[in-house]
């Protein structure tokens, strides 16, 4: 005769404690202010957590007053004069503490074309975004726990490799050597067309890094178009014997752009999903990696619309992938990967209809 154990009880979860749960997506709603003093405002500000869309005035007159005005609850509202530092430390604080501690993340803004997602993500002259702040942060927390340059090496499997220093030495002084290094360098004077945007006046850092470790930051940037998905940092040579066709099927001239091949969309051997091939940028500083960004940003498909002089036609997504791995006793020699940690930074331009 056996006899059935009882099933143990579950611990009780204290609030406000360390182990609770968080919420795996947070949806927040910034309102972006009107172009003009005298244009008609549909949204209304309840709390800080809901708005309320009144309808508008031409639209009631069409439905000879058959309409209804609808509230949304998000998780937090931020009005029309919200600074881009509050948003940073309500939104984008919290993920990049977790990305610099081994977990992964996403920042998605959705929105219309002029609805301010641009804005709010890379900023302004003088009020960087959202993008400038995590970078600086990032930075800020790992600077003097970086490896030398090329020590993490990316393969084709979504993983790291590690080099030997002689190794990595050797590659350092080879991709000096050439004539247009494609990796940025710290010496390098910044781009003034994006300077002031990440020039970030207010200092952050994650508390509690490891020291005993060494930390290596890589970015990439692809965006989705008509279902294909492209590596915006891809150099693509031009051919002068194999022609390049446009979509009006002539061929094109040297000097014409010339779009890269679409990449695949793959599963790693831990069930994650990534894009294989894609260009993958190792950088040292805030200015770095933004510099990486703003290439493959002047590669983005855009169109002029009625909103936007500039309107992007795709869906991108700009990777922040953070390496770390542990020394030895003696604080020398890197030793295997401990984690490889992504933040996703996602922009679309698909409209978000509220209206029934």
């Amino acid at each position: 005769m056996t006899r059935r154990t009882k099933t143990p009880r579950k611990p009780l979860v204290k609030k406000g404690s360390q182990t609770s749960l968080k919420d795996p997506v947070g949806v927040y709603c910034r309102v972006r202010p009107l172009s003009f003093p005298d244009q008609e405002c549909c949204i209304e500000v309840i709390n800080n957590t809901t708005v309320q869309l009144h309808t508008p005035e031409g639209y009631r007159l069409n439905r000879n007053g058959d309409y209804k005005e609808t509230q949304y609850s998000f998780k937090q509202v931020f009005g029309t004069h919200t600074t881009q530092k509050e948003l940073f430390d309500v939104v984008a604080n919290p993920l990049v503490d977790d990305l610099i501690h081994g977990k992964n993340g996403l920042l998605f803004t959705y929105g219309v074309t002029g609805s301010g997602k641009t804005y709010t993500m890379t900023g302004s002259p003088g009020e960087g975004g959202l993008l400038p702040r995590c970078l600086d942060m990032i930075f800020n927390s790992i600077g003097s726990f970086q490896a030398k340059r090329y020590v993490f090496k990316s393969n084709d499997r979504n993983s790291m490799d590690i080099q030997c220093e002689v190794d990595a030495l050797l590659e350092r002084q080879k991709r000096e050597a050439m004539p247009n290094p494609k990796t940025p360098s710290s010496k390098r004077q910044v781009d003034p067309e994006f300077a002031d945007m990440i020039n970030v006046q207010d200092f952050c850092k994650a508390e509690e890094v490891d020291e005993d470790s060494v930390y290596g930051v890589f970015v990439s940037y692809i965006e989705i178009y008509n279902n294909y998905i492209y590596d915006l940092l891809e150099e693509v040579p031009f051919d002068p014997i194999r022609p390049k066709w446009n979509s009006c099927s002539t061929p094109m001239r040297s000097t014409d752009f010339v779009p890269p091949q679409s990449k695949l969309l793959r599963e790693d051997k831990n069930h994650n999903m990534y894009v294989a091939g894609c260009t993958e940028v190792e950088v040292k500083s805030t200015e770095e990696a933004f510099e990486v960004f703003w290439r493959g940003q002047k590669k983005r498909r855009i169109a002029n619309t009625h909103l936007n002089r500039e309107s992007s036609r795709s869906h991108s997504v700009f990777n922040i992938k953070l390496v770390q791995a542990p020394l030895d006793a003696d604080g020398d020699n890197v030793l295997q990967v401990k984690f490889c940690s992504v933040w996703s930074f996602s922009c679309s331009n698909q409209i978000l209809n509220f209206w029934n």
